[in-house]
């Protein structure tokens, strides 16, 4: 049994394309789009987008691939705005004991022009298997947001350009993603994502977002290599609570849920 799950872990890690770490509810009902969104979950995805908070913000999410407890993924965070920028510290789990990797970030973003955003992320990973031992690595994480008029936003962001190891012979993936988010109106959010890890095809990513009520979000998506089915719902309660819950389906393993919480306080 510990065999299998450790095999199942490796799965995930190549399945995924990307980090095995949650990427936040709300992209994951979205496709897990990542980079053209400017909230806290930027903290999960692309950093460029700490750079448009003006609050202070608290933030966890959970994920469970395909109804796995020993394929856990969860995270805590925290952001920080300044006048300098907008600082934040990330935490992230994935895995059992028979195979687990942890992550602890230290991210940045900022405004460097009226319509342009950038910021990045220097990670400590550290991946555990008993049979060999652990072994910690450092790698970074870069991304920009610009802002083409109201309605439309475009993102860049580029995980692990160095291509450090995590174990011999073994590399952390290196993976661009540049997106469009069009908010035609303040009820819908239509965004697509291109995703290219250097080992693998690119795959396309795609969701709506639309606000049904004041504080009820409704949101579905799609990705492919691998196909699967994307959606999800979203409460803002008092403006100041943000909570999340979606999932992903694949057509051989099943449904991944997740869930997400943010609380966010200043002047904002």
């Amino acid at each position: 049994m510990k065999i299998f799950f450790t095999i199942a872990a490796f799965l995930v890690l190549f399945e995924a394309q990307s980090q095995v770490f949650t990427q936040g509810a709300r992209s994951a009902a979205l496709g897990n789009v990542n980079s053209v969104f400017k909230d806290e979950q930027s903290l999960l995805g692309n950093q460029a987008g700490l750079g448009a908070l003006k609050n202070y913000a608290v933030i966890a999410a959970a994920q469970r691939r395909f109804m796995l407890s020993e394929l856990d993924a969860i995270a805590a965070g925290a952001t920080l705005p300044t006048r300098s920028g907008t600082f934040g510290l990330l935490v992230q789990n994935f895995g059992y004991d028979e195979f687990r990797q942890q992550k602890i970030g230290l991210a940045y973003g900022r405004r460097l022009f009226e319509h342009f955003y950038a910021g990045a992320s220097f990670d400590y990973f550290q991946t555990r298997i008993p049979e060999y031992g652990s072994k910690g690595t450092v790698s970074v994480q870069v991304g920009v947001q610009a802002e083409l008029g109201k309605q439309v936003l475009i993102g860049a962001h580029i995980a692990n350009p160095a291509k450090v190891e995590i174990a011999d012979s073994d590399r952390l993936p290196t993976i661009l993603n540049m997106g469009l988010a069009w908010t035609p109106s303040s009820k819908a959010t239509l965004a697509f994502e291109l995703e290219k890890d250097i080992d693998f095809p690119i795959r396309a990513k795609g969701g709506i977002e639309y606000r049904a009520a004041e504080p009820l979000f409704l949101r579905v998506g799609f990705a492919s290599n691998p196909t699967t089915a994307h959606f999800g719902i979203g409460l803002l309660l008092k403006e100041r609570i943000k909570v999340d819950v979606s999932s992903s389906y694949h057509q051989v393993l099943g449904f991944s849920p997740s869930f997400g919480v943010a609380y966010a306080w200043g002047k904002g």
